[in-house]
């Protein structure tokens, strides 16, 4: 193994650096992302008739789409629970058949060129939203599917662009900071969302300015990343020379296999243990995000702009969790003395826990209040997230940073495939709004974390793997001694992978 202790350059500061641009660009991504996707459990609230006893709340406002349609109010669509599950999971579906081919164009021909693409490509569709559901709930459908397409080409270049830009002390802080926009971005769009839906601003107002809204927001991130996004160090033309140096000798990619080790990937205990982690987890989000609106509706009567203000409080604990995880995690490591695959174990467990006792308290509790609901959702999302934040999630780049993009691709979209169908799954056992109906949505997510959770403890792991390198010393040891060889990536990529073409 090369020497690598000599002549180290001096860590340059991370605030005003090319490293945190990037992770600031990953940040921008993700709040994209979850204003452009998390809206919809919101608006659905908002279009539809309520179920049961329920009271609409009527708006006389009016959005123009498109001249010869007939426009429909607040409140207007006959949409069952049937079918609002199966709109809710059209995003999904189109999601998980591009996840891995934004992986494989990421790996070979840079983060970029699929993330800009992704990006308009959302943006645009979104605005045409609520012309298709005016026109027809199959195009509704159709749209939304086609978000999911271009959405789904974003979950190889996150991976992708962090393996070339992070080193080993800054890996948990530059990941959480990035994927908490996930939860900063629903943060912003349930309020925005129950107050957009109750708009009357001169007779415009009602449910297509939660579509029109969030897509104006994002089409202003799109300035920073034609600015400050690149792929590799050497294209990126604001880089410093000393912080150029810093990565050249610590965000080093090693040799990889003149052949994708394929059966190696598929058969990689770690990597299957990622994989389960991710779809509970995923499973469990999108319950959250996209059914448990209902249940404040249907079982606890709030009306839907006061459930857009009450849920955003656990996202706003989640994203404060993330970032809290994010400054810490390196500080526990350091002082505990334990291993990276012992610390992220125990966060993942931790989280699992929290998951399970929170949901455990909504079954058995009968008389269900909207503060005990609140309390448990925040404890199920807000803690819940050391299982992902501090635990699971970051070890992609630790087990194989060579095939961070290929696998991030992999993992996505095994993961959204086994949770696209929640939304169906949940609106189908959800038929008569029982309490019973609900526990039976809980306990699908109790168990699941029950059996991540051992199987985690047992299989996961945080060291980099054999296969995923041309040449393997006698022993690995854990991420922070060694984590590749040579630094070769950054001026391969920057002949083969063009940055310049957005």
């Amino acid at each position: 193994m090369p020497n690598h202790e000599h002549h180290l350059a001096p860590k340059p500061n991370l605030w005003g650096s090319c490293r945190l641009s990037i992770a600031f660009s990953v940040f921008l991504a993700s709040v994209h992302m979850a204003l452009l996707r998390d809206n919809l459990g919101i608006a659905l609230l908002c279009m539809s008739k309520p179920s049961g006893n329920l009271t609409c709340e009527p708006n006389d406002a009016i959005v123009p789409t498109l001249p010869w349609l007939n426009l429909k109010q607040n409140c207007e669509f006959e949409w069952d629970s049937a079918t609002r599950g199966r709109i809710l999971g059209a995003f999904l579906y189109g999601y998980i058949s591009t996840t891995m081919v934004g992986g494989f164009i990421a790996n070979n021909y840079g983060a970029k060129v699929p993330f800009m693409i992704a990006v308009y490509g959302n943006i645009i569709i979104h605005l045409m939203v609520p012309s298709a559901a005016l026109m027809h709930t199959e195009l509704f459908f159709a749209c939304r599917f086609l978000q999911g397409m271009f959405a789904g080409l974003l979950a190889g270049p996150f991976f992708q662009l962090f393996s070339a830009w992070m080193s080993e002390d800054e890996a948990s802080i530059l990941l959480s900071f990035g994927f908490s926009g996930y939860a900063f971005g629903t943060i912003m769009i349930y309020p925005l969302s129950g107050a957009l839906c109750g708009s009357n601003f001169n007779g415009f107002g009602g449910w297509p300015l939660i579509f029109y809204i969030p897509a104006m927001i994002s089409s202003l991130f799109i300035l920073y990343w034609h600015r400050y996004l690149y792929d590799v160090p050497d294209n990126h033309p604001y880089i410093t020379p000393e912080e150029h140096e810093y990565l050249l000798q610590n965000v080093g990619i090693s040799d990889e296999p003149s052949v994708i080790p394929w059966l190696s990937i598929f058969t990689s205990m770690p990597f299957i243990a990622y994989i389960l982690c991710y779809s509970a987890f995923l499973w469990n989000v999108f319950t959250m995000m996209n059914i448990m609106p209902m249940f404040l509706q249907t079982m606890l009567g709030i009306r839907t702009s006061e459930s857009g203000y009450l849920y955003c409080i656990p996202f706003i604990l989640t994203f404060l969790t993330r970032n809290f995880n994010a400054t810490t995690y390196p500080i526990v490591k350091h002082f505990s003395g334990l291993s990276q695959t012992v610390c992220r174990k125990i966060y993942c467990c931790f989280g699992c826990l929290m998951v399970i006792t929170s949901l455990l308290s909504i079954i058995y509790e009968e008389n269900i209040t909207k503060l005990h609901i609140m309390v448990a959702i925040s404890i199920n999302l807000a803690l819940g997230d050391f299982a992902y934040s501090g635990g699971f999630f970051p070890t992609l780049l630790d087990l194989a940073p060579n095939y961070s993009g290929l696998l991030s691709g992999i993992s996505t979209f095994i993961a959204f495939l086994v949770a696209s169908p929640s939304s169906v799954v949940n609106s189908i056992i959800i038929e008569q709004n029982t309490k019973e109906e609900w526990n039976t949505v809980l306990w699908i997510i109790v168990a699941s974390f029950a059996f991540i959770m051992f199987f985690y403890l047992i299989f996961g792991s945080a060291k980099l793997q054999l296969w995923s390198i041309a040449k393997v010393e006698m022993e690995i040891p854990e991420p922070g001694t060694f984590r590749s060889t040579i630094y070769t990536a950054s001026k391969n990529m920057s002949v083969l992978r063009p940055s310049h073409i957005f």
